[in-house]
């Protein structure tokens, strides 16, 4: 007489749909730290870039870029434009339009892979500040390694006596860096999370935005649109800090801590746990600080 084949008990499937659960649980996290790992890496070799444009600008016009134009209301990120293969996008500009018109809104809004963590959830565009559909940048310049504030009273981020690279017009020299171009920080992540987190000194409620070529609104407390300060922790916005703070600090989705552009073009990890006042004098061009090891 023939048997039917002997199929599987519930008690089996179960087992087995368990074994299998257990085993992508494990891999899961593997997985994720992997490609983790790559985005980082990308990161890295993207601020490498932004480091090296920086050189080939300070090259070509024996300076750095400045971090915000006062009149032109332009970033060092457009000003940089031209140094990480650009220049089409530069020559389509309009100096005599603000930048939520005509061909400067529409670079604005032109999506630059170079200015973008791999691992950054910030959308891929949004209207803010009157500008239409502009995108999130994930980097900024360093003004200060000692501000806290870009609003209320001095001393401020930014401004002309900022003790970093990049502030308003600032055109600093690789000689104009005492401290030494391998311990002074040019450019940092940052953080973009695009909803308000307080009123500053001002009275206005400030979201952690970063923007990228130009700006309608980028000077005095609205400067962390494009620069930062290492006289805030890292990853501030993690902090109960005053909403200054989290706008101007260095930080990632990276876990830990941050990628860091110094002066020289090297590209380094900074842990979020560094020693407050090693961060602070990494951000200063000319206190003549001994930075030991962080």
């Amino acid at each position: 007489m023939l048997r039917g084949k002997r199929g599987y008990t519930l008690v089996e499937t179960l087992v087995a749909m368990a074994i299998v659960g257990l085993l992508v649980a494990l891999l899961l996290p593997a997985i994720q730290s992997a490609r983790e790992s790559a985005r980082r890496a990308q990161c890295k070799s993207q601020l490498k870039q932004l480091g090296l444009g920086l050189h080939h600008y300070h090259d070509a016009l024996r300076s750095f870029p400045p971090g915000l134009c006062s009149t032109s209301q332009m970033f060092w990120s457009g000003f940089l434009l031209p140094y990480v293969e650009q220049q089409t996008l530069v020559d389509t500009l309009d100096a005599g339009q603000a930048w939520h018109s005509g061909p400067n809104a529409e670079a604005c809004a032109t999506y630059l892979p170079v200015y973008r963590c791999p691992s950054s959830v910030a959308p891929r565009h949004l209207t803010a500040q009157g500008i239409s559909e502009r995108v999130p940048c994930d980097y900024v310049a360093c003004s200060s390694g000692t501000a806290t504030r870009e609003s209320g009273p001095l001393p401020l981020a930014g401004t002309t006596d900022s003790d970093g690279i990049f502030y308003v017009d600032s055109g600093i020299r690789m000689a104009d860096i005492v401290d030494g171009a391998s311990s002074t920080i040019a450019l940092g992540e940052t953080m973009f999370i695009y909803r308000a987190f307080g009123p500053d000194h001002t009275g206005y409620q400030q979201f952690l935005d970063h923007w990228y070529i130009g700006t309608l609104e980028g000077l005095t407390n609205e400067i962390s649109e494009g620069l930062g300060s290492t006289g805030v922790a890292i990853n501030s916005h993690k902090l109960d800090v005053f909403v200054d703070e989290k706008e101007l600090a260095v930080g990632s989705h990276h876990p830990g801590g941050a990628l860091v552009v110094f002066a020289d073009g090297a590209v380094r990890f900074v842990a979020e746990s560094v020693d407050r006042a090693a961060w602070s004098a990494l951000g200063t061009r000319h206190r003549r600080e001994v930075v030991g090891s962080y």
